[in-house]
């Protein structure tokens, strides 16, 4: 009878040992190359709240010398610190042997805007030769982009521009200080203008003082394009 129960036994303990080593086998670590894992810590960046909306990230590249890196759980991705115009990736894994990685990613949200096409000094007239247009990162854009050229043709530059530089309104005045400049306004719903000359200088929206030559008289008036201003009566 004993030789019997061991008999039954020795099939049972060949059974469980496949299957313990199956399930070893079915548990083998995956390998990731370098590139793999700079394409995931791109997907995974996509699926984040903490990117600014339409903002697009750009992942550094890992050294494709870098030996493969094996792990037999889900890559753990998170921040390393703040998310602003760029960010760091911790990639970790904990078993067979723990490991972990960083990459640098930066984000850009492109749009187009009005940028120098050569070298233009202080004081000089913006005319059509002198911009062009082009692609900017809105992120990093300091003052109000410029999106159609027209718009300020024969403003006065306040500060040098290099080429292909981008153009706010900040680096001009679209009204200057010592301007002639054409007054409007509605008065009884028809329109009046007259010729004034401008106290301040002025970019597109604000309220500048001008003197009607005619009146003498000063006035508070929105700067609307070139050389022109609007008052409301």
């Amino acid at each position: 009878m004993k030789m019997y129960d061991k008999f039954l036994k020795y099939p049972l303990f060949c059974a469980f040992t496949a299957s313990v080593f199956c399930a070893a086998f079915s548990l083998q670590a995956a390998s990731f190359s370098p590139q793999q894992l700079t394409a995931a810590t791109a997907d995974w960046l996509k699926q984040q709240k903490e990117v600014p909306a339409g903002a697009e990230g750009q992942i550094s590249t890992l050294d494709s010398r870098l030996a493969d890196k094996e792990c037999d759980q889900p890559l753990q991705f998170s921040f390393a610190g703040p998310v602003n115009n760029q960010a760091t990736v911790q990639i970790r894994c904990q078993s067979p042997q723990p490991w972990q990685l960083f990459l640098s990613a930066r984000f850009t949200q492109q749009t187009e805007a009005v940028h120098s096409s050569r070298n233009i000094a202080l004081g000089s007239l913006i005319t059509a030769d002198m911009l062009t247009l082009g692609q900017t990162d809105l992120r990093l854009a300091r003052g109000s982009l410029i999106k159609n050229p027209a718009l300020v043709l024969g403003a006065r530059v306040k500060r040098s521009l290099s080429t292909g530089q981008v153009v706010t309104l900040q680096d001009l005045c679209l009204v200057c200080k010592g301007d002639i400049v054409t007054i409007s306004g509605l008065n009884n719903g028809l329109e009046v203008r007259t010729v004034g000359i401008a106290q301040m200088d002025g970019i597109l929206g604000d309220q500048i003082q001008v003197t009607n030559r005619q009146s003498n008289r000063t006035v508070v008036a929105e700067v609307v394009a070139v050389k022109k201003v609007a008052i409301k009566f």
